[in-house]
């Protein structure tokens, strides 16, 4: 079983851990520069993941200047998709380069769809794993028979387009949420939200001795309320 960390770009990653995840599923501000992906690669010798959002047509090129970027340094890279526009580019445009796991937010949406179309999708884009943290989607996606990255603490519920840090569309972030997290609690919710990045995170469950590979994405530490309210882009919320 493969250990993994989410790491942010010139985190250093702790003993113990064979790969790291990179970028994020939820927000397309937060995906590495052609240098921190380059300098990441040069601190760390293990497997690379590159986790990746819903995508802007903007953010695409970013993610193909990534994949450009490992191609010339030789370097291995699995590719976290969410996005059939980039899993169709990697298909038309860098095929068998990479290796391709289907992210949360699309597994979401492939337990819902009819078991002949889904065998097309997976076998069109060269899918090889889903990534899950919910019990409930992993079963849905059993009869698939592809393995599975489980990601712990944390069990993501919903995600964002409008930055909730910024106070505004995503485009243009300044990574202003970048090493912290916000618990919400109301008394018209059951439970405590964690708002980190532009996703809204729930109580997970912890690694899985049936999963390909446990990813822990350390929550960051927690603030009540934007760190610094008196800088430009910070609003409280």
């Amino acid at each position: 079983m493969d250990k993994a960390i989410a790491a942010a770009p010139g985190a250093r990653v702790p003993r113990g851990f064979g790969s790291a995840v990179i970028g994020s599923e939820f927000c397309a501000g937060l995906l590495p520069s052609p240098a921190e992906a380059s300098a990441f690669n040069a601190a760390f010798g293990g497997r690379v993941l590159l986790a990746t959002p819903l995508l802007t047509d903007d953010a695409l090129d970013r993610v193909r200047a990534l994949l450009r970027l490992y191609l010339r340094e030789g370097r291995a890279l699995e590719v976290i998709a969410n996005d059939v526009g980039l899993l169709e580019t990697l298909r038309s445009s860098f095929r068998g380069k990479f290796k391709v796991s289907c992210g949360r937010l699309l597994a979401n949406r492939m337990k819902l769809m009819p078991e002949p179309y889904a065998k097309d999708f997976i076998a069109r884009y060269g899918i090889t794993a889903f990534e899950v943290d919910d019990p409930a989607v992993l079963r849905r996606l059993k009869p698939y028979g592809l393995a599975f990255s489980w990601h712990y603490p944390l069990r993501y519920a919903t995600v964002t387009r409008f930055c909730p840090w910024e106070n505004r569309w995503a485009s243009g972030c300044s990574r202003s949420c970048a090493g912290f997290t916000m618990p919400l609690r109301s008394p018209r919710v059951p439970r405590t939200l964690w708002l980190a990045g532009c996703a809204y995170f729930i109580k997970g469950q912890g690694p899985r001795k049936s999963a390909a590979r446990n990813v822990f994405d350390p929550p960051p530490p927690e603030v009540r309320s934007v760190p610094d309210p008196r800088k430009p882009g910070f609003h409280r919320i």
